[in-house]
């Protein structure tokens, strides 16, 4: 698929766990991590084999603008797409995809845990 910068409409936001050192106990939670617009789709033949591995029936490709080391994605992060047909839906990041190719995007595949 070929992508230009208009195509990101879709704001997403990831969050990370929160790893602050507090004095209270299972303090713990998920911080906001980045803020982006996507193009979210449909997950490809391939993704879905990724998808099936892990176990997860429901997923959704995104594609970010790359922002060359400024945040990198981890399968440790989870996600959300402000957009009503994903409304509800908190994303586990399952994998990430640079572009080597052209250096200008990254994919992102991502389930939901039901």
């Amino acid at each position: 698929m070929k992508f230009n910068f208009g195509d990101f409409r879709i704001p997403v936001t990831f969050f990370k766990e929160n790893d602050e050192d507090t004095p209270e106990p299972n303090a713990v939670g998920q911080v906001e991590a980045f803020s982006a617009l996507c193009f979210p789709y449909a997950p490809s033949a391939k993704d879905i084999q990724v998808l099936n591995a892990n176990g997860i029936r429901q997923g959704v490709t995104i594609v970010i603008p790359d922002t060359r080391g400024e945040f990198i994605p981890t399968t440790a992060m989870t996600a959300v797409i402000s957009d009503y047909r994903y409304q509800g839906i908190e994303w586990n990041i399952i994998e990430v995809r640079p572009d080597f190719d052209n250096d200008r995007f990254v994919t992102i595949v991502m389930g939901a845990m039901q």
